[in-house]
Parts: structure tokens; C-alpha cells; sequence
């Protein structure tokens, strides 16, 4: 034996199944990040938490004093549009319709009432 070739067989895989792995991984990651950025988008964050309490403050204050208004201010990093105007045609009713942007000009929430 002395001068003989040693041949060891290794198993490979094929590079079709290592195409069809590889596009079994990238489906399962692109779902897996589809899910991550609709639990990010829809989630409570204390930026729209915020949002919403400046809503709740700035309603207070419009309802006692309802004039029929469209303004924009903005209070911290936010940019607050008020729009105050007779409900469907009715002097006796008021629709008060506030929404809040952040600085990137995305509606950040919104709240709408109608007061008498």
C-alpha cells in the first residue's frame, strides 16, 4: 500500500438545493421583517402618547371658547392644525377636528367632536 492514493468521498449538496435554501431563508426573513415593522408602526409610542394628550389639552381649550377658526400652532415638536365649523349645516352644533404632525410632516393623531 505503500504509494497508494487515498480518495475520501465527501457528501456535498447540489448547488440547486443551495439555491432553493437559500430562497426558503430570504421568504422566511422578509416575513419575519414585515411583522417587526408592523408591530413597530402600530405600536404606543411615547411620541403619540404625547401627541394625544396635547389633543386632549388643546380640545379643552377650543370648546370654551368655540369660534369658527382654522389655525395652525405649534407646541413642542409638534404642529397642531385646528379646524372649528358649524356641524352639517346646524348653527346650534360645532365640529371641532384637531390633528397633530410630527416634524417630519406625518400625521402623528387626530380627534374630532362635535360640541353644542
Amino acid at each position: 500500500m505503500a504509494g497508494g492514493k487515498l480518495i475520501v468521498k465527501i457528501k456535498a449538496s447540489t448547488i440547486l438545493e443551495v439555491i432553493v435554501s437559500m430562497v426558503i431563508i430570504v421568504i422566511v426573513f422578509g416575513i419575519a421583517m414585515m411583522i417587526y415593522t408592523n408591530v413597530l408602526r402600530l405600536s404606543l409610542s411615547a411620541k403619540k402618547l404625547r401627541a394625544q394628550d396635547l389633543l386632549q389639552e388643546t380640545m379643552f381649550t377650543v370648546e370654551h371658547s368655540a369660534a369658527n377658526t382654522i389655525k395652525t400652532f405649534d407646541v413642542d415638536d409638534f404642529r397642531i392644525e385646528q379646524e372649528v365649523k358649524p356641524y352639517l349645516q346646524n348653527s346650534s352644533l360645532t365640529d371641532i377636528h384637531l390633528t397633530v404632525y410630527d416634524q417630519n410632516q406625518q400625521k402623528i393623531a387626530e380627534l374630532e367632536k362635535v360640541i353644542e
